[in-house]
C-alpha cells in the first residue's frame, strides 16, 4: 500500500487580454513528487459571485482525485480543510490524503 498527499492551486495569469486561471494538482508521497494536472481552467467569475478562487481550486483538486487519480488506482481517505485566502497569495485546496492499493504501489 502507498500513501500520498494531493494538493492544487489556481493562480491567474493574463494571456492576451483575458485573464486565465492555471489549474496545478501535485500528488506527493514518500517517493515522489508528480504533477497530476497543470492546465488552464474556465474563469472562477463565471461560476457565480460567491464562488472564491479558494472554493474552486478545492473542487477542482476533488474532480482530479476523482478522475485522473482514480483511474491510476489512488482514491481519498480524508481531508482538511480549505486554507484562508490571504491577500497576495495563491489558492489553496484542501490537502488530500490518499492511498493506492495493489499491484504497482
Amino acid at each position: 500500500m502507498l500513501f500520498g498527499r494531493v494538493e492544487g492551486t489556481l493562480t491567474s495569469e493574463i494571456i492576451g487580454s483575458a485573464t486565465r486561471y492555471r489549474l496545478t494538482v501535485i500528488l506527493e508521497t514518500g517517493q515522489l513528487l508528480r504533477v497530476i494536472r497543470d492546465e488552464i481552467v474556465s474563469p472562477v467569475d463565471t461560476l457565480g459571485s460567491d464562488i472564491t478562487m479558494e472554493w474552486y481550486a478545492d473542487q477542482l483538486t476533488q474532480e482530479t482525485i476523482g478522475n485522473e487519480l482514480a483511474t491510476q488506482g489512488w482514491e481519498a481517505i480524508g481531508g482538511g480543510e480549505v486554507p484562508p485566502a490571504e491577500p497576495g497569495s495563491v489558492a489553496r485546496s484542501a490537502r488530500y490524503a490518499v492511498r493506492k492499493v495493489g499491484a504497482g504501489s
